[in-house]
C-alpha cells in the first residue's frame, strides 16, 4: 500500500466497461458527455485512471490561444476540419477543472495526482484519439510545477514528438526530453493564465495528503516527491510560483502563494527538506522582488508552530543580515544524549521504535531574540519596527504552541518578572508614547501579559 494512501481505504480501478464508455466518447470528440460520464462514474471506492486524469489536466490546461495544438495549415482541408472539430471547447475545459476538483474531494490524494507522480515508465494507455495523444506531454514532465508554466502546451509541440507507448521506458534525452522541458520555466511565467485552476487543485490535493498521511511532523509525502529525488531536493520551482503568486493583484491568487508557502514550511519541519536552506531561499527571493515588506507577505500564512518558527528564523536572518552578524539561522540543535563511558552497559535500541522525522533545528533562545530586537539595522526605522515586532509576536507564539521539550523556559519567566519591558523600552519606547513605535508598544504590551495569563503565572 502506497504511504500517502489512508491505510483503511481501498479503491479499486475502474472497470474497463466503466473506461470505455468515456474513451468511446472521447474519440468521437464528445467531451462535454465524456466529462459528464466521468462524474457519473465518480465513486470513493473506484480511483478515476491515470490516463483519464491526464486527459481532464490536458483539456483544464487548453486555451484557444495554443496555437501548436490548432490545426496543421499544411494539412489537407479535410484534416483540418476534423482537427478543429477534436479541439477542446471552453465549456469542455472548465468542465474538466470542476471535474478534477471533485475527484480531489472524493478518491484519495494518490489515487487523483497519479498521473503527475514521477515514474520511468511509459504510460499505459490504448485509447488512440485526440485528446489522449496530445496529452501525453504531460507524462514527460519530470514534477507537477512544469505543466503550471505559461504556454506548456505551446512548447510540447515545439520539443517533438510524444514518448512511446506500452513496454518502452521514456526517453530522456533528445527532443522532447525533461532537459527539454525544464528550460521553459527560466522563460516564462511559472503559472500560465489557464493554469490557475490547475495550482488549486494541486493545492488541495497535497493539504488533504497532509491530513490523511497520519505521518509525524505533518506534512505531504506526495509534495515531497514533486521536489526530486531525495539525494538532491529541488524547491526553485514551488519557490518561483511562490513568489509569482504573491506579485498578482488578485487576493485569492496571493492565497495560492500562502498556502503552497505552507506546505513547504511543513516539510521542512522532518528530515526531508534542509530548513536553513528554504529560509535562505524564501528570504533571498522574496528580498530581490519587487514585493510588499516580508512581514505583509508571512501575514497570510496558517499559525502552527512550524511556521511560528519559519517566521522566527526568516526575521532572524532579516536582522543578522541588516547588521552585518554571521550567526546562522536556527541552528541550536535538540540535546544529544551523552557518549557512553568506556564499560559502562550500552542499551540496545528497540528495532520497533520508528525513526523520528523532525528535524534538529530549534528556535533560537530567549537572549538571542532580545538581542535582535534591541540591536540597531540599516534599515528604514519603519521597516525594522515592524520586523521586531513580528519577531517578537512570533516567538511568543511559538512558545505556547510548541511542544515543552521545544520551549524556552526562560522566556516564560521574562514575561511573568516584567523584565521584557527593558527591551520594549528600548526598542519600542516607553508604554503609550506617541510616533510611530507607540502602537507596537502598547499592542505587544496585550499580547505578552496575555501569554503571562495563559502560561498560568
Amino acid at each position: 500500500m502506497d504511504a500517502a494512501d489512508p491505510p483503511q481505504r481501498f479503491e479499486s480501478e475502474m472497470s474497463q466497461h466503466q473506461r470505455n464508455l468515456v474513451d468511446l466518447c472521447l474519440e468521437e470528440g464528445q467531451y462535454e458527455a465524456a466529462i459528464e460520464a466521468l462524474a457519473q462514474l465518480r465513486s470513493p471506492h473506484h480511483k478515476p485512471s491515470a490516463a483519464h486524469i491526464r486527459q481532464l489536466l490536458f483539456m483544464a490546461l487548453y486555451s484557444p490561444s495554443d496555437t501548436r495544438v490548432h490545426v496543421d495549415l499544411s494539412a489537407s482541408p479535410s484534416k483540418r476540419q476534423k482537427k478543429s472539430y477534436l479541439l477542446p471547447s471552453p465549456a469542455a475545459s472548465l468542465a474538466s477543472q470542476q471535474l478534477l476538483v471533485s475527484f480531489a474531494i472524493t478518491n484519495t490524494p494518490a489515487a487523483v495526482i497519479r498521473a503527475l507522480r514521477p515514474t520511468d515508465a511509459a504510460p499505459e494507455d490504448d485509447n488512440e484519439c485526440f485528446v489522449a495523444t496530445e496529452s501525453l506531454c504531460i507524462s514527460r514532465c519530470k514534477s507537477c510545477w512544469q505543466v503550471l508554466v505559461d504556454g506548456f502546451l505551446n512548447h510540447q509541440q515545439i520539443y517533438g514528438a510524444a514518448p512511446s507507448r506500452k513496454g518502452k521506458r521514456r526517453d530522456t534525452g533528445g527532443h522532447g526530453s525533461f532537459g527539454d522541458l525544464s528550460t521553459m520555466s527560466d522563460l516564462r511565467a511559472p503559472v500560465g493564465d489557464t493554469a490557475w485552476p490547475v495550482l488549486e487543485w494541486l493545492l488541495l490535493i497535497f493539504e488533504r495528503d497532509e491530513d490523511e498521511s497520519g505521518v509525524s511532523p505533518r506534512h505531504s509525502p506526495l509534495l515531497l516527491e514533486q521536489l526530486g529525488m531525495p539525494s538532491r531536493r529541488d524547491t526553485d520551482a514551488p519557490l518561483a510560483v511562490i513568489v509569482y503568486c504573491y506579485e498578482q493583484s488578485d487576493p485569492r491568487r496571493r492565497i495560492f502563494g500562502s498556502r503552497l508557502l505552507n506546505l513547504l514550511i511543513n516539510l521542512s519541519s522532518t528530515t526531508h527538506l534542509d530548513f536553513p536552506l528554504l529560509v535562505a531561499s524564501v528570504f533571498n527571493r522574496l528580498s530581490s522582488s519587487s514585493l510588499d515588506d516580508i512581514p505583509s507577505l508571512l501575514a497570510n500564512l496558517k499559525q502552527s508552530a512550524a511556521v511560528s518558527k519559519f517566521k522566527i528564523a526568516v526575521y532572524q536572518k532579516y536582522f543578522n543580515d541588516s547588521t552585518g552578524t554571521a550567526t546562522q539561522v536556527s541552528v541550536r540543535p535538540r540535546p544529544q544524549a551523552r557518549a557512553q563511558t568506556k564499560g559502562s552497559p550500552v542499551k540496545a535500541r528497540n528495532a520497533a521504535q520508528p525513526v523520528s522525522l523532525a528535524n534538529k533545528y530549534r528556535a533560537p533562545c530567549s537572549a538571542d531574540v532580545l538581542r535582535l530586537v534591541e540591536g540597531t539595522t540599516t534599515t528604514p526605522a519603519s521597516l525594522g519596527l515592524k520586523i521586531k515586532f513580528e519577531l517578537l509576536v512570533s516567538y511568543n507564539a511559538f512558545q505556547m504552541e510548541a511542544p515543552p521539550a521545544e520551549r524556552d523556559q526562560e522566556w516564560a519567566e521574562l514575561l511573568h518578572n516584567g523584565i521584557i519591558t527593558k527591551t520594549l523600552d528600548a526598542a519600542f519606547g516607553r508604554k503609550g508614547g506617541a510616533g510611530e513605535s507607540g502602537p507596537y508598544r502598547d499592542l505587544l504590551d496585550i499580547v505578552l501579559n496575555l501569554a503571562d495569563h495563559e502560561a498560568g503565572f
